[in-house]
């Protein structure tokens, strides 16, 4: 690992980190953050979510990133870590997010027993749920593809790097994990949505490559997305029925650890070798 996303980077070639203060950065991303959230609703109350869900990341996030990045000569992929993913790191991911959407699965079935889910939830599902290929399309890419990788640049990209530099990994870790569970608006998702949220950064704290949690997080939202085609309407926001058994979760908590612990090792045996001249940057 290179700096644990720690210390300046005056050093370094110039790049977002370096040019701008931590809480204009800060700001920036939040900022980007409300505004695709803004315009996701706007689209909602037009009746259009499908559309909503590729417009409101482009527009709101990656679009500002990217103008504000390219301003430096690293660019947007290289200042924000987004690199190659290696074939076992990536199958270690893999294997590790599936377990852990079956404890994100196990923790929202929990949360149920306490909250019936909200009707606005409920109805926003239904208005999600799609019917044609070209609305199936739609809905994939801005569910699976648009929006984990928007998210992925603010809340891992840029916001568990600013913590980082002040904080520590551990700690933005937990942090940047946390606010990613309360941004979904959701009471009955948010216990799940911060664990995922720390998943996700633990993948990017010990990678230091922002490719890997864009991967799972990519794989969750397929998983939701292939639940929201195949359940019946009145039924959309029940819990699978694997989230129910307890020695599914024991299996799936340790099949986790064993990748965790894969995924901290391949990511510290690769740092050992010698990267790619075009993958090298400072922080």
């Amino acid at each position: 690992m290179e700096d644990h996303f720690k210390g300046n980077h005056e050093l370094g070639p110039p790049n977002i980190f370096s040019a701008f203060n931590n809480y204009v950065l800060l700001f920036f991303g939040v900022t980007c953050l409300l505004s695709s959230v803004f315009i996701q609703q706007l689209f909602f109350m037009l009746d259009q979510p499908r559309a909503g869900l590729v417009v409101a990341p482009i527009l709101g996030i990656i679009l500002p990133v990217y103008a504000i990045t390219r301003r430096f000569p690293t660019g947007l992929r290289r200042q924000l870590l987004i690199r190659r993913p290696r074939f076992f790191l990536t199958l270690y991911v893999f294997l590790a997010t599936f377990a852990v959407v079956v404890i994100v699965d196990y923790i929202y079935a929990v949360s149920q027993t306490f909250m019936e889910p909200a009707a606005d939830y409920v109805e926003g599902l239904k208005k999600l749920k799609p019917t044609g290929a070209v609305a199936i399309a739609v809905t994939y890419l801005g569910i699976c593809v648009l929006v984990p990788l928007a998210e992925e640049i603010v809340f891992r990209g840029l916001v568990q790097r600013i913590f980082s530099r002040n904080m520590g990994p551990v700690f933005a870790m937990l942090l940047a994990g946390a606010f990613f569970g309360v941004i979904h608006l959701t009471p009955q998702l948010l216990l799940s949505m911060i664990v995922f949220g720390v998943f996700l950064g633990y993948l990017f704290m010990a990678t230091s490559n922002l490719t890997y949690p864009i991967l799972a997080h990519c794989i969750l939202n397929t998983v939701s997305y292939v639940q929201l085609l195949v359940v019946p309407e009145d039924k959309l926001a029940s819990v699978p029925s694997y989230a129910q058994e307890r020695w599914v979760l024991a299996l799936s908590l340790a099949v986790l650890v064993y990748f965790l612990v894969r995924i901290k090792k391949g990511a510290s045996d690769l740092s050992k070798t010698p990267q790619d001249p075009g993958e090298s940057i400072a922080g």
